[in-house]
């Protein structure tokens, strides 16, 4: 009985497994097909004669400045957003003040404010402060909705034994020695984890580089980029190619992800005490 139960897991784990990887191996594939196998039916699975020449074109089409561009406005982000959260984050959790409940709240009320209803306002503080058409404009906008984490390593310094910050207090550290030397390599994997996840948040994001780039190419995103290639572009770029440019844009989110799995799943399971 327990062997057929396992036996059942086992299948249904596979199953689950093929079926959620499918559209990411379809995607590697048809992006080394010609134009015919890709409209070709029934579905060809494996490309006959493999076309790396696509990525070339892909890469073409995308150029080179869309990818910088990528990073910087990922990059920027990131790094804003972490330097708000840990501190924000620490000060409200570990630093008596008056008025730190009051903040708590405060920080709550952008989590339950609908994004696209913040669109219109942010647009026109970016226009009025003259960064339309900016990588500041694209930036500091995103890196201010920082409500989330700045919630979630309040939470993490809080629930971090008060004896250690009692310790290097009566030792005569400062706020900002506790902060660096006790709390900060304690929150190494939360912060693994949160930097991940702000990564791919950053890296799909859409609507907002699309906006406040002001459709140049000087600052166009990946995401700004290949969006096109689903829709009317297809008459003048060959599926394939369109393919290889997903592919492309996908590929540092998996790198990414492989690199930090084991912190990221360590920060999400547990409290980031080692």
């Amino acid at each position: 009985m327990k062997r057929t139960s396992s036996t059942s897991r086992y299948v249904a784990i596979s199953l689950l497994g093929i079926a959620t990887a499918f559209p990411l191996v379809y995607l590697i594939s048809g992006s080394l097909m010609t134009y015919r196998e890709i409209i070709a039916y029934p579905p060809s699975l494996v490309p006959s004669d493999p076309q790396w020449s696509n990525y070339a074109e892909a890469i073409a089409y995308l150029t080179p400045q869309t990818i910088i561009n990528t990073m910087i406005f990922v990059s920027g982000t990131l790094l804003l957003q972490l330097v708000i959260c840990l501190l924000a984050g620490f000060a409200i959790a570990r630093m008596q003040f008056r008025g730190a409940r009051a903040l708590v709240i405060f920080f709550l009320i952008p989590v339950f404010m609908p994004t696209n209803l913040m669109l219109i306002p942010t647009f026109v503080v970016t226009l009025q402060l003259g960064l339309y058409g900016t990588f500041l404009g694209m930036i500091l906008p995103v890196a201010g909705q920082a409500s989330v984490g700045v919630l979630l390593f309040r939470s993490f310094f809080a629930s971090l034994p008060d004896g250690l910050f009692e310790a290097a207090r009566l030792d005569g550290a400062s706020w900002w020695q506790t902060f660096a030397h006790v709390a900060l390599p304690l929150a190494r994997p939360i912060i693994a984890s949160y930097s991940v996840v702000t990564f791919f948040t950053s890296w799909n994001m859409y609507i907002w580089p699309l906006v406040a780039g002001g459709g140049k190419i000087e600052t166009r995103v990946l995401s700004v980029a290949v969006a096109p290639l689903a829709t009317s572009q297809y008459s003048t770029i060959s599926p394939a190619i369109g393919f290889a440019a997903a592919v492309i844009s996908i590929l540092p989110v998996l790198i990414v992800f492989l690199v930090f799995q084991r912190w990221f799943t360590k920060g999400v399971v547990g409290t980031g005490l080692e």
